[in-house]
């Protein structure tokens, strides 16, 4: 299998489409470019954008803000596993468009996407952000990464 990101490309592009969703509002279960998203949406959105996934009704199902708080069950890392072909990659050997998941409560609860040293995410009261990846506060909390495959 392939690495979905490997053409320099497709990396310009995603890039390009990161960039175009920085300062986009937050906003609970919605996904909608400087409009409003959360981080699962963002995710899926910015893969819709380059042709990764096809969004549909229900791709991701309805969810109160505190779902993690109360379940154990990786949803976030079973839906990914469900809609888009990935591999399960180490956090020291990440790649451009890896999809991070933290946790945060008792379950991987939050999204983001990797690229050039940086992490592209939807964070509560600030909005579409990027980070640098060895943030302290950020990279304890990051639990699993997934490459997207072809």
């Amino acid at each position: 299998m392939m690495y979905y990101f490997e053409d320099e490309q497709r990396q310009i592009e995603l890039k390009k489409i990161l960039d175009s969703w920085l300062h986009t509002p937050f906003r609970h279960h919605a996904g909608v470019k400087g409009r409003g998203c959360d981080c699962i949406h963002f995710v899926m959105r910015v893969y819709e954008e380059i042709g990764v996934v096809k969004w549909r009704k229900n791709l991701i199902p309805d969810y109160p803000p505190d779902w993690h708080l109360h379940n154990t069950r990786e949803l976030l890392s079973e839906g990914l596993q469900r809609e888009i072909k990935i591999q399960k990659v180490s956090l020291d050997n990440l790649k451009n468009g890896d999809i991070i998941l933290s946790h945060y409560g008792k379950a991987a609860s939050h999204a983001s996407i990797f690229f050039d040293g940086y992490v592209y995410q939807s964070v509560t009261d600030v909005g579409v952000c990027k980070i640098n990846f060895k943030d302290r506060v950020f990279r304890r909390q990051m639990r699993f990464a997934y490459r997207i495959m072809k």
